[in-house]
């Protein structure tokens, strides 16, 4: 049993014990973890933060043989106190089914108990009230223990509609619905309480639209509040002091050689004298109400107390109550397996230790499991040696190489564009994949680009399919078709022919292209393209006067261009340069 909370003697404070089910005994620090995160959930939230320092809150440590808990009653796990879901044919009502064992287990280590909680090891939605509230360690774990401890400890009623074998009068749900006869009569018309209908059931009703009790994530309501407070009040409320009646607890019962215990004061009565006897400890008395004990050899040991106040005295002994062995010095026995890892499509991966685990164990549990490298990418590609690193709980470590071989199975991506070839005059031209690469990429890097076809000819005049393969540096591939269109480049006519020219040629502003007579009436419209082909400017609205038609090419850089002609019977291309 773990002190989780401490603000005073048990017979002035609400004791609240919380049993774990479903936990392995390598589990049990999950438990206590658990219980430190729900029951600071519940003591940020009305009304339970206005009296967090009048509660004590204790954690028994229970060892399940199975984790979890079991999916039907009639289908039992080896789990300490059987909670099972579907009790009573409802999937989500979890429960215990061994309820003698719970009684026997807070008598054993917390009799003066107020509420005790069974804390359930599974994932899945569940809980439950009654005499013991039930809760799972779903997500939502904290909000179903606060609901189910508004059914145990204060006998609230459920607040949705969960069925007329469940309905009861309580101090939130009736069949009164007179204003004047009404339990909450006190309330209504403040902060939403009213009398609200069922609509399942219209003669049942309820305070408020909005409560705990109905839906979890929000506020209990004003009569909830008021009967879960007037319950706090009436068990911490001081009363005619008696006789005491001895009783303690310690943070640890089974230790090392050396290690240390602190014993805590649970009795009631508020004691003013304690007498402490340690067999096997040191020191071995103490007169202190909360004591620390060093304990050096090793064997099972009695603790007596012996508590005053000013009515007289009470004496408690507990034989076979402390528990020492030899000091562990075994490091865990790790077991492993190799792994294959993939990088994936940003060139990257991360493993964790349980990839690698292949079922390592200690005598007396694992802490924590460790890589030396968790993280891959390109530059791993390959074998990879690294260090898997097991601690046992009292820090004990072993440590064993693993080998963690990186693959990069991800093809290129290949990205294209559609292309023009201009031949050269001898009717010849070559294309380059970064003609119609349009930023193929790769996570690891590329290690080649090919075309399914490189040179072009006079006969290939035309539109031509072209396939970019990308090959990546570790074999794999992909592959996209472009569409390559093949133009002639015409030479530039002889000054004696009646043909087309350009001039300035070179140029550094302005072109003229000069007709021989008359602008071609047919001309459907003119582009300038770069030397790969790129298309730069299109004239589409070609005027029928005169023999002239410039074209500004200040913005163009230094080099060699094209224009083409495209009428309805041919396509004629000119070279012009610009040198500026």
């Amino acid at each position: 049993m773990e002190i989780i909370r401490y603000n005073g003697s048990p017979d002035q404070m609400l004791n609240l014990v919380v049993m774990g089910d479903g936990y392995t005994l390598n589990e049990q620090e999950k438990f206590i973890e658990d219980v430190k995160k729900n029951i600071d959930g519940m003591l940020i939230q009305s009304p339970w933060n206005a009296y967090s320092q009048k509660i004590n809150v204790y954690a028994v440590k229970v060892v399940s043989n199975v984790s979890g808990a079991a999916n039907r009653p009639d289908q039992p796990i080896d789990n300490f106190f059987g909670s099972s879901f579907n009790t009573l044919n409802i999937e989500r009502l979890l429960y215990p089914t061994q309820i003698n064992r719970i009684l026997e287990v807070l008598n054993n280590h917390t009799p003066f108990f107020d509420i005790g909680l069974i804390m359930v090891n599974d994932q899945r939605y569940g809980g439950g009230g009654g005499t013991f509230a039930t809760f799972s360690t779903n997500p939502e774990s904290a909000e179903i223990m606060i609901h189910e401890l508004g059914h145990t400890f204060s006998s609230l009623a459920d607040e949705y509609w969960a069925g007329s074998q469940y309905a009861r009068e309580t101090y939130n749900l009736t069949q009164t619905s007179n204003v004047n006869d009404i339990r909450w009569k006190n309330f209504l018309n403040q902060n939403g309480i009213g009398i609200y209908a069922h609509e399942e059931s219209p003669t049942w009703f309820r305070p408020h639209q909005n409560c705990k009790m109905r839906f979890l994530g929000r506020d209990f309501c004003s009569v909830c509040t008021n009967e879960l407070s007037k319950k706090i009040e009436s068990l911490t409320a001081p009363s005619a002091l008696q006789l005491p009646l001895a009783f303690f607890g310690a943070d640890n019962r089974e230790i090392y050689e050396g290690q240390k215990v602190n014993f805590f004061d649970l009795s009631n009565e508020t004691p003013t004298a304690w007498e402490w006897t340690f067999e096997g400890g040191n020191p071995e008395t103490s007169n202190l109400q909360n004591p620390t004990v060093t304990y050096p050899n090793e064997g099972v040991f009695q603790v007596s107390l012996k508590t005053s106040n000013a009515l007289g005295s009470s004496t408690i002994n507990r034989t076979q109550y402390i528990h020492v062995t030899k000091a562990d010095t075994e490091p865990p026995v790790i077991r492993l397996k190799n792994l294959t890892a993939n990088l994936n499509e940003m060139g990257q991966v991360k493993i964790s230790p349980d990839e690698i685990d292949d079922g390592t164990t200690d005598n007396a549990g694992i802490r924590e499991l460790l890589l030396s490298k968790t993280e891959f990418d390109c530059n791993d590609i390959g074998e990879n040696e690294i260090i898997f690193k097991a601690i046992d709980i009292n820090g004990n470590e072993n440590t064993q190489k693993a080998i963690v071989t990186v693959m990069d199975k991800n093809p290129p991506t290949v990205l294209i564009r559609n292309f023009t070839l201009m031949l050269n005059e001898d009717g010849n031209g070559v294309l380059l994949p970064e003609d119609i690469d349009n930023g193929s990429f790769d996570n690891c890097g590329i290690e080649s680009r090919s075309l399914s076809k490189s040179n072009f000819s006079k006969e290939d005049n035309g539109e031509n399919l072209v396939t970019l393969t990308v090959r990546d540096l570790y074999g794999n591939e992909s592959s996209k078709t472009a569409n390559v269109r093949v133009d002639m480049i015409l030479s530039t006519p002889d000054e004696n022919k009646n043909e087309i020219t350009i001039y300035p040629n070179p140029s550094q502003g302005i072109i003229h292209i000069a007709f021989p007579k008359m602008i071609d009436p047919e001309l459907k419209y003119i582009e300038v393209l770069d030397s790969k082909g790129t298309v730069i400017q299109t004239l589409n609205d070609i005027p029928t006067n005169g023999n002239l038609i410039p074209i500004d090419v200040n913005e163009f850089a230094n080099g060699v261009y094209l224009v083409r002609f495209t009428s309805h019977h041919e396509i004629q291309n000119l070279k012009f340069m610009v040198k500026k």
